[in-house]
């Protein structure tokens, strides 16, 4: 599995809310995929893929997953090497959580590889 830069989001509504609320925020169309047992959206184009979904993930460390039912996780497609691929996903997560705590309605986490928190935003008045 390739690594990734995830930004977990504190969302009191349903999914199906969220995605509407994304899709207008970052000018994106999200897909619906299933498994069978896991549903989640995703954006793709030729460089980046944008799930978002539900998860399960516990607490760990300074790490509160518990605190966000909702994950985007950012992933670099089709590029050969690590460098690249890492600048493409820093780069589409700056814009994701940029555009993200401008409308100052979301709680925010952004972590690396589900290992490393890197930053949390809370608006300063919550809607």
């Amino acid at each position: 599995m390739s690594r990734t830069l995830d930004i977990f989001l504190d969302f009191p509504q349903e999914i199906e809310q969220l995605v509407k609320e994304l899709e207008f925020i970052l000018a994106i169309k999200f897909e619906l995929f299933s498994d069978g047992t896991d549903n989640w959206y995703e954006f793709r184009n030729s460089t980046i893929s944008l799930t978002l979904g539900k998860h399960d993930f516990e607490n760990d460390r300074d790490i509160k997953f518990e605190e966000y039912p909702y994950n985007l996780s950012i992933r670099a497609l089709k590029i050969s090497n690590e460098l690249d691929r890492k600048k493409w996903r820093y780069e589409f997560a700056s814009y994701v959580l940029h555009k993200l705590k401008t409308t100052e309605r979301y709680r925010l986490m952004l972590v690396d590889d589900l290992q490393v928190k890197l930053e949390e935003f809370a608006p300063l008045v919550k809607v």
